[in-house]
């Protein structure tokens, strides 16, 4: 099968012809239709935050169509469309226990990451990580709920958000669309920001109450005042640099929320001061559970999240997609399609 194989660190991945994947008695082979470039994508190619074993095959936001089933496998068959959960959990630890799959104690694998991906014709994950996807969503929209999608709804759940309470969401790309789609739908006032004007003018038209440039000098201004003067009751840092984590601190109010999606190796420009005398909660979030992969494909089919798909990419010009990704200039997903 064709793969993009990285073989180093730091350099393009090589487009070549490797042994399709050989399932074992649990598992399902999945022929591979639209992948999703995530900036986790970036980090692994940087040598960042994870490093799997080379040569490795990226690729951890895919959708596609079952073609063998191992020898225990139920539930599934050939010609069924499907997408992951991307974490093979032990299930027996005690976050495994309680919901808790991407905190997993005696991880196994992890798709695109640990394990081999997607960004190949065909890939291979546990039939117990395995989602059906319904024919109303695109493979190239349905692989986004193995990451961006699934990302948002968890981060939300980690949160107190109510009707007419205030959110800020900084960085409106991909996962920061998805979350002010979700937060529309559950009665959320939403300020979005942006240093790209495309970026804000979608948010607007998927239902942010403002768009701000996070430069402007009135912007904090602006939130305080829309939010009724103290601030907002959560803070979404999509981004997770040391700059976007200061202005996090500010936009929220006492005994806020902020929380950290973005992830960067860069420590925070918060001071224990303000976390202490202001009460602020800084929690971390990472994918979500099965169970949140299960409700994301419901709301992809109902409609209330549907992902604005800036750009494909044959699996060929996976590096081209890859450096696209590195400098932001694209307003949505951007996605390989695997033929």
């Amino acid at each position: 099968m064709k793969a993009a194989v990285l073989h180093k660190v730091g350099n393009p991945l090589c487009i070549e012809d490797v042994p399709i994947p050989q399932i074992g008695p649990d598992d399902v082979l999945v022929e591979t239709k639209a992948c999703g470039i995530c900036r986790t994508d970036l980090h692994i190619y940087d040598g960042l935050a994870y490093i799997p074993q080379l040569p490795h095959i990226l690729g951890h936001e895919p959708a596609g169509i079952v073609v063998e089933v191992g020898q225990n496998v139920s539930g599934f068959e050939t010609g069924q469309r499907v997408v992951p959960h991307l974490f093979f959990t032990c299930g027996n630890c005690y976050y495994c226990r309680v919901g808790s799959d991407a905190q997993c104690a005696n991880l196994i694998g992890l798709l695109g990451v640990l394990n081999d991906g997607a960004f190949a014709e065909y890939f291979v994950a546990p039939a117990e990580n395995l989602f059906v996807l319904p024919k109303q969503i695109s493979f190239e929209v349905g692989g986004l709920s193995s990451c961006a999608a699934i990302t948002a709804i968890h981060a939300i759940r980690r949160t107190r958000l109510g009707p007419n309470d205030t959110a800020v969401i900084v960085g409106s790309g991909g996962i920061g669309q998805i979350l002010v789609q979700i937060l529309r739908a559950s009665g959320v006032n939403i300020v979005a920001t942006s240093r790209t004007q495309g970026k804000l003018e979608t948010a607007k038209k998927l239902g942010a109450d403002l768009a701000l440039q996070p430069d402007h000098p009135d912007t904090l201004k602006q939130i305080k005042e829309f939010a009724g003067g103290d601030g907002v009751q959560c803070v979404f840092d999509c981004v997770g640099t040391s700059t976007t984590m200061k202005a996090s601190a500010e936009y929220v109010m006492r005994g806020g929320q902020i929380v950290v999606i973005g992830e960067e190796p860069e420590f925070p420009e918060i001071d224990t001061i303000q976390i202490a005398q202001r009460e602020l909660e800084i929690i971390g979030t990472r994918n979500g559970s099965r169970q949140d992969i299960d409700d994301v494909i419901g709301m992809l089919a109902a409609g209330i999240i549907n992902p604005p798909i800036a750009k494909t990419f044959p699996l060929e010009e996976v590096n081209q997609a890859l450096d696209l990704m590195r400098i932001g200039g694209v307003n949505g997903r951007i996605v390989i399609t695997v033929q």
